[in-house]
């Protein structure tokens, strides 16, 4: 019988758990109780002797990462030609007179269990390339960003599928000084580099090391909490890298801890991604049991983190990015806040109450961040979860979030999560909602003209606003969709809004 999510680890007939790299490195040593072991099926990595498919690479680049399924689509052929793919490219962008074989690549990997040996053929791909590799181990995304950073080195590689099923894997890569490579910005040349390779067999050359850099990201994400007094929060860490550092960083705060899925087994208790209710559905209940403080969600690889309040309603992350506005704007008033153009109005609001100035920006984390270092904005925050900060290398932390948001509970130990909250609720609004729809570009024209009454712009699909509600239709990168956002000043302006969009767009999608 397979292991649920809940079960301790156990080699059989042994007294003590053990971790998963103990669990999987045992595998690959055959230990003899392995043959028995019901961990074995989900920890083991694909065989190393199976014969692997061509892949289309068009169909696993996407517009920021690299995604697809394991064996069919991700497999370690493709694992090594991203390496030697990105070594080539960002070598490439070197100021004249500089060596590649002084540069290094920083790759790191999440819990599924065929990423540690897909970043060991990243890595052999960098070094084939003639670039260095360091081998960081297992860690959320974000410590990518700060081994980039801190280390100054070329580039990373993180090796993570997020919040899609087990049975995905993929690769995040970002450039010196923890630039995004996205199409675009690079990922269109490193796809035409691995699509030219034909030998994959070229031994590496460039240098490897394996390096813990546990306790420097430690205290880099610590320097950004304030005073956090005692209090209880739940945290579901949805058997993904949350639970690597975040409890024991929690508890160094004196932070009681009701802690929810975190094994990192292989197996996920629900979807990774807080932002499906869903996936909230257990750390909502827990919240209401347990009478604590709040209760946050993190993602697969952790990079997002979603909140519920005390009573256990869900609070929109831009709201929690409109919370955390006066913890940067108090002592650098004029600086200027980023928000995703899906953001509620009430976040340019209080952007601009506490003396600040509003970027609004397009979808994504790579429009994000160049915004962010085009203004030195010191903070940004995006609908999906991700928010950012200038002094983390201009890069999304979802930890920070967390310590953020603790901080300023304990500034305000008379008002709950809820009650802080409470006034930033001034409108209404339908999240985003798909609608299949073939021509994208067709539909977007006939919406702006439509409402051509209104101010219209094209920032990132269309945005129509009036003085009582306003929306913004945009197009999917990857899929004939198109995804709609549309707020109101009170629940009848809301609906009436969305049926007659609804009456354009035809009916909602549950894709």
């Amino acid at each position: 019988m397979p292991p649920s999510p809940s079960d301790e680890r156990k080699c059989p007939g042994e007294k003590y758990a053990i971790s998963e790299a103990v669990c999987r490195g045992r595998i690959t040593r055959h230990f003899p109780k392995c043959k028995t072991c019901k961990w074995r099926e989900v920890t083991a990595g694909p065989a190393d002797d199976a014969p692997e498919p061509d892949v289309d690479l068009d169909t696993i680049f996407k517009a920021y990462d690299i995604r697809g399924l394991v064996d069919t689509q991700i497999t370690k052929t493709v694992a090594w030609k991203v390496g030697f793919a990105t070594a080539r490219h960002l070598a490439g962008r070197l100021p004249e007179g500089a060596r590649p074989e002084d540069q290094w690549i920083a790759v790191g990997h999440d819990m599924r269990p065929t990423s540690a040996p897909f970043s060991q053929a990243v890595a052999q791909g960098i070094r084939a390339a003639g670039v260095g590799a360091i081998l960081i181990g297992e860690i959320e995304t974000p410590a990518i960003y700060y081994a980039v950073g801190s280390m100054k080195l070329l580039g990373g590689i993180q090796v993570t599928a997020s919040h899609n099923p087990i049975t995905y894997n993929g690769f995040k890569i970002t450039g010196p000084k923890c630039v995004p490579v996205g199409i675009g910005s690079g990922l269109e040349v490193i796809k035409e580099i691995a699509a030219g390779i034909e030998d994959t067999d070229a031994q590496p050359v460039g240098p490897l090391r394996h390096q813990d850099i546990s306790s420097g990201y430690l205290l880099h994400v610590k320097k950004f909490a304030g005073a956090i007094k005692p209090m209880q929060i739940v945290l579901d860490a949805s058997n993904g890298m949350a639970s690597k550092w975040v409890p024991s960083l929690l508890r160094e705060f004196i932070v009681e801890i009701e802690s929810l899925n975190l094994e990192r087994s292989g197996r996920f208790a629900h979807e990774p991604n807080p932002l499906k209710e869903a996936a909230l559905e257990d750390l909502k209940r827990r919240v209401r049991a347990t009478g604590a403080a709040c209760g946050a969600c993190f993602d697969g690889d952790a990079d997002r983190v979603g909140f519920v309040d005390e009573t256990g309603e869900t609070v929109a992350n831009d709201l929690i990015t409109a919370l955390l506005v006066p913890e940067f704007l108090r002592d650098e008033r004029g600086a200027t806040i980023v928000y995703d153009l899906r953001s509620t109005r009430a976040l340019k609001e209080e952007i601009l109450k506490h003396g600040g100035v509003p970027r609004r920006e397009k979808v994504g984390h790579s429009f994000m961040k160049h915004a962010l270092r085009e203004t030195n904005a010191p903070f940004g925050g995006e609908l999906s979860g991700h928010s950012y900060y200038r002094d983390n290398y201009f890069c999304d932390s979802a930890v920070i979030t967390l310590l953020k948001v603790l901080t300023v509970l304990s500034k305000h130990p008379d008002e709950t999560l809820g009650e802080l909250i409470a006034p930033l609720r001034r409108y209404v609004t339908t999240g985003e909602v798909n609608f299949e729809v073939e021509d994208k570009e067709g539909m977007i024209r006939k919406l702006a003209q439509t409402f051509s009454d209104g101010t219209v712009d094209f920032l990132d699909g269309v945005t129509v606003e009036y003085d009582a509600w306003w929306f913004n239709c945009r197009p999917s990168n990857t899929e004939p969709l198109l995804r709609l956002t549309l707020e109101a000043d009170n629940v009848q302006v809301k609906d009436e809004m969305y049926e007659k969009l609804i009456g354009i767009l035809g009916e909602p999608s549950e894709h």
